[in-house]
């Protein structure tokens, strides 16, 4: 039997303790470390490029990902369109890594807003320092508000501060999220450097194309995600942030082909190929180091891969399957 696990579904299954943010979180660290013990395998984003202006910075196209989790016993596939103004159709098809047969379809945007959410959280957990309180976020779309009620499950935040071009929407964002935040300070300010200004975590999650923080703005000591886009021409971070960092990234060959943070300043011989201190997978199964020093400046680049999302998946339909949510698809 294959379950079909809707939107809506989604929705309902994240009241679950199983389901919930904390067990996003730890499936989408358990599957990166996985990659880093050598026991999944990973089909990196392939585009395949709709536009009729192929050069474009962010085009249309369609993106198939892949994952397999040997040891949670799970595989699959991952698909939507992206680049054309809409929310995703984002769709997982989830299989057994054992037995083969297709176990449940997921759907919805949401599934990847959370998963980007945990990844972020996974990485903070590991690159940012211990007693981290105050998280500097640039960017207030649809993906943004995930980030903050993330880290702060990984990390006691005391101040959240929120930053997007438009005033009244970064305002409306603060308050929505200080109503989620219990007993944290969330304010809205009124540029990128107010909200980067002594942040021990700052988390940049826009869909611009050109840096949104310069690097004399960023203290030291700062551990940065960068998650907003993926196209090679497209970047958050400036290069000379990028140099000063200690860089790690979610999948190290996926980076070399669509990253900008690493591939304009590479291009520009700003940095070296070996600039990258590792992956997400090395350093959670121990073979890559990560924080050295307090005042280092550590970076995160991520553009999503099928690991978070197959382990997301894997932990929907397991609180579905407990639940009984979603609707079973008889096979013939």
């Amino acid at each position: 039997m294959t379950r079909l696990i809707t939107a809506s579904d989604v929705e309902a299954l994240r009241l679950r303790d199983d389901a919930g943010l904390d067990a996003h979180i730890e499936a989408v660290t358990a599957a990166y470390r996985e990659m880093g013990q050598g026991t999944a395998r990973l089909l990196g984003r392939q585009s395949l490029n709709t536009d009729v202006e192929p050069e474009a910075a962010r085009p249309r196209s369609f993106k198939i990902l892949g994952a397999a989790l040997l040891e949670a016993g799970f595989m699959g596939v991952v698909t939507y369109p992206a680049g054309y103004g809409r929310p995703l159709d984002f769709r997982i098809l989830l299989s057994s890594a054992t037995g083969g047969e297709l176990l449940a379809i997921v759907e919805g945007e949401a599934v990847t807003q959370w998963a980007t959410a945990a990844v972020t959280a996974t990485a903070t957990r590991a690159l940012s320092r211990p007693e981290s309180a105050v998280l500097g976020l640039i960017g207030c779309g649809t993906f943004a508000f995930d980030q903050p009620r993330a880290i702060a499950r990984v990390r006691q935040l005391e101040e959240v501060r929120c930053y997007s071009r438009d005033a009244a929407k970064r305002q409306a964002f603060a308050e929505r999220l200080a109503a989620e935040l219990k007993g944290i300070s969330v304010r809205a300010v009124e540029s990128p450097a107010a909200a980067a200004a002594g942040a021990d975590i700052l988390t940049t999650v826009t869909t611009a194309h050109s840096p949104v923080i310069a690097s004399g703005e960023i203290a030291e000591g700062t551990h940065i995600n960068a998650i907003g886009m993926h196209y090679p021409r497209t970047r958050e971070i400036d290069s000379a942030t990028v140099a000063r960092a200690s860089f790690f990234v979610d999948d190290i060959a996926q980076t070399f082909a669509e990253k900008g943070e690493f591939l304009i300043p590479l291009a520009e011989g700003a940095i070296g190929e070996g600039h990258l201190r590792g992956d997400l997978g090395s350093l959670l199964a121990g073979t890559a180091e990560g924080r050295r020093e307090d005042a280092e400046v550590t970076l995160f680049g991520s553009g999503g891969t099928a690991l978070e999302y197959i382990g997301v998946a894997a932990c929907l339909y397991r609180a579905a399957e407990a639940a009984g949510v979603g609707r079973a698809l008889e096979r013939t």
